[in-house]
Order: C-alpha cells, then structure tokens, then sequence
C-alpha cells in the first residue's frame, strides 16, 4: 500500500500554514484593506454628492426666492408707472377736455353774436325789403 511519510505530512502542513500566514499578510490583508478603503471612499463621495444636492436644492429655492421678489418688484415698478402714466394722460385729457369746452363756449358766445348781429342787421333792413316788394308788385 501507500506508504505516507509522517514527516513529508508534518513538513506539508506546516508549509501550508506558514504560506497561509504569508498570503494573509501579504496578499489578502492589503486586498481586504484596500477594499474597506474603497468602500468608505465610496460612501464619502456619496455622502459628499448627496451633499452638494441637498446644497443645489436650497440654492435653487434661494434662486427661486430671489426671481420670486425680483418679479413681485418690477411688477409693482410697472404698475407704478402705469399709474402715473395713466394720471398724466387722465390730466392731459382733462385739460383738453376743459380746453375744447373753453373753445365750444366761445365758439356758440361768437355765433349768437354773429346771429344777433344778422337779425339787426335783417331787421334795419326789412322796411328796404318791404319797399322793394311793393314796387316789385306794383309793377306787376
């Protein structure tokens, strides 16, 4: 049969407890370290994105706040501005308005003269028509 040597089975085991001991501190130990590194790198960086989207998301409400009153503002700006350009253009119209009512008054002052005038003038000069019309009929 087969013949194992008890020193050959000793000297195997002790070989490979000694290159499990070796492996371990070289090879396996830097592999499990450099894993727990890049784990915890990556969870500070998504720890760290996490983060700055968090930090973006109030900026944006910060940003939306500010467009918010920058539009509240220039809309009370131009209401403003409306306002005052309506009153300017409300006193314009109310100054023409006074102004051609001035006009129409001495417009109708001048053309009752001028009709008072005429039936003056009409009436000295009816009995000339009355005079006129006689002989015009009496030549007839």
């Amino acid at each position: 049969m087969i013949e194992i040597s008890v020193f050959a089975y000793i000297f195997t085991i002790v070989v490979f407890i000694g290159l499990i001991g070796y492996l371990n501190r070289r090879l396996y130990q830097p592999m499990l370290n450099f894993m727990d590194a890049r784990d915890a790198a990556i969870q500070k960086d998504e720890k760290l994105a996490n983060q700055n989207l968090a930090d973006v998301g109030s900026e944006a409400l910060e940003i939306e706040n500010i467009l918010s009153k920058a539009r509240d503002e220039a809309a009370k700006i131009r209401e403003a501005g409306l306002s005052e350009i309506e009153s300017e253009n409300s006193k314009k119209i109310e100054e023409k308005t006074t102004s051609l009512e001035n006009d129409l008054a001495s417009y109708l002052q001048d053309l009752s003269k001028q009709k008072d005038e005429i039936k003056k003038a009409l009436e000295k000069q009816i009995p000339d028509f009355k005079a006129g019309i006689k002989e015009k009929l009496a030549r007839i």
